[in-house]
């Protein structure tokens, strides 16, 4: 045989033998690839559909607090429009306070010449004064306590982004990621299937 038959016939051998390890080796990341994702994707399924309860029942306790919540403050809102004038606000006012071992007492002073608006009066029995001063210590907590809550709410929101975008991440790497990550991946292990391709076709020249 010529030594240039003898050399196309080598060189034909290499591209076979490289191209059937590529494909072997293809062939095998792609199963093992494909088996991995749906494991992974039944995985995340099982877990997404165990916390999809818990996250729906915290969502409708959530609405109803929200509606209870706005039906109080409507109450408020309206009761506050419509004590305008010093004597609605007298008439009032006691029932605004906590309750109290005795009612307090609110009255306006008739207007004189001299004052022609007098100071209104609020007449607290001593019983009253120990659970008022506790109730407004404890109205100046809960101010705090709520400044410190609409904090941790928004960061609580902008933990839950986070999440879902993680979320959504980890459902589309389970499908085996997107159309330019799939394409990395097989060239990845096409140059890596012709690397030991070319090296096999090294050890059958010699």
């Amino acid at each position: 045989m010529p030594p240039a038959n003898a050399l196309l016939g080598r060189a034909i051998r290499v591209v076979a033998v490289i191209a059937v390890l590529t494909a072997v080796c293809l062939g095998i990341v792609m199963a093992r690839s494909w088996r991995a994702s749906r494991q992974a994707a039944a995985d995340m399924r099982v877990i997404f559909r165990a916390q999809a309860p818990i996250l729906n029942q915290a969502e409708k306790r959530e609405l109803q607090r929200d509606t209870v919540l706005s039906k109080k403050l409507v109450v408020i809102a309206r009761a506050e429009r419509s004590a305008q004038n010093p004597a609605d606000i007298a008439k009032r006012l006691p029932a605004a306070f906590p309750p109290l071992p005795h009612p307090l007492a609110v009255s306006l002073p008739l207007p004189t010449r001299d004052a022609p608006d007098p100071p209104a009066v609020i007449t607290v029995p001593q019983a009253d004064l120990k659970p008022l001063f506790d109730r407004l210590e404890d109205c100046r907590a809960c101010q705090e306590q709520l400044a410190t809550a609409q904090q941790d709410l928004q960061d609580e929101r902008a933990k839950v982004s986070a999440l879902a975008i993680e979320r959504a991440a980890a459902l589309k790497a389970a499908r085996g990621g997107g159309f330019w990550s799939r394409l990395r991946t097989g060239a990845k292990w096409f140059a890596i299937g012709g690397a030991m391709g070319t090296l096999a076709g090294f050890a059958a020249r010699r």
